[in-house]
């Protein structure tokens, strides 16, 4: 949420966030790579250092999430930049069920 939140207003790369939240680099690469993956962050561009080293910067495509409690039932609905809201709803109230094999439950 946090990385989320910071790349909200502007592109930032690994290394900014990583400082901004005091997180090891490589963790903050990884958690880049599962946002990207999970289509809730976007490479905006690919840039050089003065070195000439490439970095990329990352913008949030979340523009809300909405969490909604009621009865039993948590729905979910996450609003996205250019693409079609995410809703996802589960009733927390039913219990899970379990199969039974020759009588035994598993």
């Amino acid at each position: 949420m946090k990385i989320l939140a910071a790349t909200s207003h502007k592109a930032r790369s690994a290394r900014e966030l990583a400082f901004m939240f005091d997180i090891p680099l490589a963790s903050c690469y990884r958690k880049l790579r599962e946002l990207t993956a999970a289509g809730l962050l976007k490479v905006e561009s690919t840039e050089l250092t003065i070195d000439g080293k490439r970095y990329k910067t990352y913008r949030s495509q979340v523009n809300c999430v909405t969490l909604v409690y009621e009865r039993g039932k948590v729905r979910m609905k996450v609003d996205m930049h250019l693409r079609q809201p995410l809703e996802i709803e589960k009733n927390m109230a039913m219990p899970v069920q379990r199969q039974e094999t020759n009588g035994i439950s598993q």
